[in-house]
């Protein structure tokens, strides 16, 4: 049996311990019991507006429905964000546990190049590109939204910011072979950012806005024509060879674009959006010296290279 003395000093410690753990103050905990309260309150409250109105329980099940969905496509479209953001910050312990899980001492790609220089350079300058983009929402953007419409002079961009997280160029292939007087890049950009921008019309008391965005695809960047003179480039046109991969996280008001059949369609729409400006056959030119024909770049001649072979030398 262990001494009589033990149960003293045990007590001693079970009371030091408690009194040494945080306890919560009193308001912390009604606030909690409240909020648990009130939550309840609202899960029980449609159940009784069915009824008050006389609503079928149809209606009911039909939005529990929809709200099951829009919650399971916002917690899916988190998920993926987040484990976009992980690869990216990780990309080279995830190239190098996959190596060893497929026992490849080294995997290479010799057209696709690495330019992690170009990446230090995209992550240095990022911050000033959100300071770029918000003078640009706010001092162009917004005021032509609000002349554009009576029910929209009360929007305002009320938080522009890129977050930490900028673009990635994952790998970059050069074509030099095609014609002289050009430089054909392929870039294969990836962004997943934490980048989040909201929008509000004070009039309608109305708030949207976006809290991350996933973008994925093969950007082709041409410098056309190379001339003899400052600076060395005569245009730059760049272009998405087909449609990149888009995912937009929702916040305030366009949440309900996150509604199943909606995300599709919400997506869908802001990608035909970007289609007529930067995928194939649309591009965007950008002119770095005067007197060039921007028509003949946004607008080129295809060309067509045939090969004919001696029948002879086949045989």
């Amino acid at each position: 049996m262990p001494p009589a003395d033990a149960e003293p000093s045990m007590g001693k410690e079970k009371g030091a311990a408690d009194s040494a753990s945080p306890a919560h103050p009193p308001g912390e905990r009604a606030v909690s019991v409240l909020w648990s309260f009130g939550k309840c309150l609202g899960a029980l409250l449609p159940v009784y507006l069915a009824g008050y109105f006389g609503f079928s329980i149809s209606i009911v099940l039909f939005g529990l429905m929809i709200y099951m969905g829009w919650k399971h496509s916002r917690l899916d479209k988190v998920m993926r964000l987040k484990s976009a953001m992980y690869l990216l910050e990780n990309e080279m312990e995830f190239t190098t546990s996959s190596c060893l899980a497929f026992t490849c001492p080294q995997v290479n790609f010799p057209d696709v190049e690495k330019v992690e220089w170009l990446n230090k350079i995209l992550q240095q300058a990022w911050p000033f590109v959100g300071q770029y983009l918000e003078k640009l929402l706010v001092e162009t953007i917004a005021p032509a939204i609000r002349a554009s419409s009576i029910h929209l002079q009360t929007l305002s961009f009320t938080k522009v910011n890129l977050g930490d997280k900028a673009m990635k160029v994952v790998g970059v292939k050069a074509h030099t072979e095609h014609d002289k007087r050009q430089v054909l890049l392929d870039l294969y950009v990836s962004y997943a950012g934490d980048v989040e921008i909201n929008v509000e019309i004070k009039k309608y008391f109305c708030k949207a806005g976006v809290k991350g965005i996933q973008l994925h695809g093969k950007l082709r960047v041409i410098l056309e024509p190379l001339i003899g003179d400052v600076p060395l480039v005569g245009a730059i046109t760049m272009f998405f060879i087909r449609r990149p991969k888009l995912d937009i996280n929702w916040t305030g008001l366009t949440n309900l674009l996150d509604i199943p059949g909606l995300n599709a369609m919400s997506d869908t729409m802001i990608m035909d959006a970007i289609a007529s400006y930067l995928v194939l056959p649309n591009r965007l030119t950008v002119p770095l010296v005067a007197d060039l024909h921007v028509a003949q770049l946004r607008s080129p001649l295809p060309r067509v290279t045939v090969s004919i072979m001696n029948g002879l030398e086949r045989l």
